[in-house]
């Protein structure tokens, strides 16, 4: 399944790409200048670079726990330091770790802990230069829309809501004369001067969607400018790409039923599967102490049974029993601290783990749904058994997208869990691990 394309803020990108070069250097001058013997031998005969980049890997994973390569703009100096310690204090950890598991991946103390401190300094510097001067200079992506309907009222909102996207809505085409919501900017003039207005506006992205589908679309204009070079997107194809949702009011039976996209290959099943057994293997052994001591802690603070068996619909629609530490009370509500503590870090849910074991379910996927419930949204929401075509998981794309706060809507999460279906690889596995790891440890903390 080949990606899609998506909105990349232009400088978020570039901020990595110049921290990557930062940080590399910063390490190879640390290297020259103090390592006691010749550089090239370590570099290149005792793993130096790999050394090198594992280091800098687990920096850029702390800039990105930190939420560094969101929040581009520096607001507070003083918080910059801050985050930027508690990076290297994350890689120093990392570092151990490597250590621990083989002491020829650990870049020498000698070389960590000033490299640590001149990287310090370094982004802080570069952070605030960038944040002052590059981003203006970079600029956002300037998007032109075409036509007038809902989806472009929400996409306009989104931009709006979210100035970390690096993107500008600078107006609107329409032929129609009343005023539209402020954030889809102004009317820049009807829409057989679009091929005009375009060479004046010089937009970065062209989104097209009228209200209506009958009404005709100017083709031979856009296609000039497709030929021309401008980057050219439908409204609800371009809602996709900005929102990480489907949206199923735009989608139609004959696109389920004549499209594979919402079809995951039977192989990509195979290796998620097996992947995601074999670490379920791994974390178990690991985590039976962290399991043994909840279970201990729920027994001594709380009476009834231990275990929590609920019936959930699986791939297929085939049942099967979800199991679960049982925590008492709603959450937090008559819950004594043992019992917060296990649910603060969801030690509630390592039973979880035998279901990975067992096939039942996968680490990432839709949310394991209530049988009772899953017959109900399969009669109501249109397309609700599509879901069943991968494994349930224990986390999601819809559960990193969702605030915890905000009440549950089974349309959006239904939406999020389409796009899981449509983009199903191992690479978006991987970032919804990373994302959720990252939750987990920031709501812990």
């Amino acid at each position: 399944m080949n990606p899609s394309r998506v909105f990349v803020p232009v400088g978020a990108l570039a901020l990595l790409f110049s921290e990557i070069l930062l940080i590399a250097a910063s390490f190879l001058v640390i290297t020259f200048l103090l390592l006691p013997v010749e550089p090239m031998v370590f570099l290149w005969a005792d793993n130096g670079l790999l050394r090198i980049a594992l280091a800098g890997a687990s920096i850029l994973f702390g800039l990105y726990f930190e939420n560094l390569y969101t929040n581009l703009y520096v607001k507070s100096r003083v918080l910059l330091v801050q985050q930027l310690s508690l990076v290297m204090g994350i890689a120093l950890l990392a570092q151990g770790f490597l250590g621990y598991v083989h002491d020829g991946f650990r870049l020498p103390l000698r070389l960590m802990l000033p490299a640590c401190a001149v990287l310090v300094v370094a982004l802080f510097a570069w952070r605030v230069a960038y944040s002052a001067f590059v981003l203006g200079v970079v600029g956002a992506q300037r998007i032109l829309l075409v036509g007038m309907c809902p989806i472009l009222l929400e996409m306009a909102g989104h931009i709006r809501a979210h100035p970390e996207l690096g993107i500008e809505v600078i107006g609107y085409v329409d032929d129609g004369d009343a005023a539209a919501a402020p954030e889809v900017g102004r009317r820049l003039g009807p829409v057989h001067a679009l091929p005009q207005i375009a060479a004046q506006a010089a937009p970065d992205r062209i989104v097209v969607g009228f209200s209506e589908r009958r009404r005709q679309m100017p083709i031979a204009d856009l296609l000039q400018l497709r030929y021309s070079g401008m980057a050219i997107d439908e409204a609800s194809t371009a809602y996709e790409q900005l929102c990480g949702r489907v949206l199923l009011g735009e989608l139609r039976p004959s696109e389920m039923l004549l499209s594979g996209a919402f079809r995951p290959r039977t192989q990509f099943l195979v290796y998620q599967t097996l992947g995601h057994w074999l670490l379920g293997l791994i974390l178990t052994i690991l985590s039976a102490p962290l399991l043994l001591l909840a279970a201990v802690l729920l027994k001594l603070s709380s009476r009834g049974p231990l275990l929590s068996r609920v019936e959930c619909v699986g791939l297929g629609g085939r049942p099967f029993p979800l199991y679960s530490l049982h925590l008492p009370g709603a959450a937090g509500a008559g819950r004594n601290g043992a019992q917060r503590f296990v649910a603060r870090w969801r030690l509630d849910a390592l039973p979880h783990l035998w279901n990975v074991l067992c096939g039942d379910i996968c680490f990432v996927g839709p949310r394991a749904e209530r049988t009772e419930f899953a017959s109900i949204l399969s009669e109501r929401v249109p397309f609700y058994r599509q879901r069943y075509g991968v494994k349930p998981g224990i986390t999601g794309w819809a559960q990193i997208n969702t605030p915890r706060d905000q009440p549950e809507d089974t349309l959006w999460r239904l939406e999020y869990d389409f796009y899981y279906l449509k983009h199903f690889s191992r690479g978006l596995d991987a970032y919804i691990l990373l994302h959720t790891l990252r939750r987990l440890l920031l709501a812990g903390a």
